[in-house]
């Protein structure tokens, strides 16, 4: 709660559609389905409209979008009785991705490395990742067994790391 006489950030449409996709990336993120991402974004939002939140520039308000978007999540799950998954390092991890950008820099160095792979490499990831598809099945889409499926999307994983990192100029993701 800002103290009296403080500027507070109003909630504006032009704030709202700046920042509800990183919120929305950012509870993905975290392991929210994605139904579930598009409610917390927006309960997000109301709770910055009701929490008179201090204008304290645009790092320090995704830095209070992300706390407060997390907080709802864990309580969701809490209410749910579900143990949220999330990454070890989510928030360094967040923050690198991010940048300045709203972490645009990063998708164009993926989608850049994306069009260096096969298309057998592509339709793993799609597997993988788009239609979320158990080990086996991916297996026998590309004629692999589950293990050579599993070392195989390990490796591309370690390309497009590495990939993105070259393509960004820095040694981390």
């Amino acid at each position: 709660m800002a103290p009296p006489g403080e500027r507070v950030l109003p909630l504006t449409a032009d704030l709202v559609r700046c920042h509800q996709q990183s919120v929305w990336r950012y509870l993905r993120v975290l392991g929210c389905p994605a139904a579930e991402a598009d409610d917390l974004a927006q309960e997000t939002f109301l709770a910055l409209m009701r929490g008179q939140v201090r204008d304290e520039g645009p790092a320090a308000l995704r830095v209070w979008l992300r706390a407060t978007a997390r907080n709802l999540y864990f309580a969701h799950c809490r209410r749910l009785q579900r143990s949220p998954v999330v990454l070890d390092d989510v928030e360094s991890a967040w923050s690198d991705y991010e940048r300045d950008d709203d972490g645009e820099a990063f998708r164009a160095a993926l989608r850049a490395c994306l069009d260096t792979l096969p298309k057998q490499h592509h339709t793993l990831l799609d597997l993988q990742f788009r239609e979320r598809a158990r080990l086996e099945r991916i297996a026998a889409a590309c004629e692999l067994t589950a293990e050579g499926a599993k070392s195989l999307l390990r490796r591309i994983k370690e390309r497009l790391r590495e990939c993105v990192t070259r393509r960004l100029g820095h040694g981390s993701h």
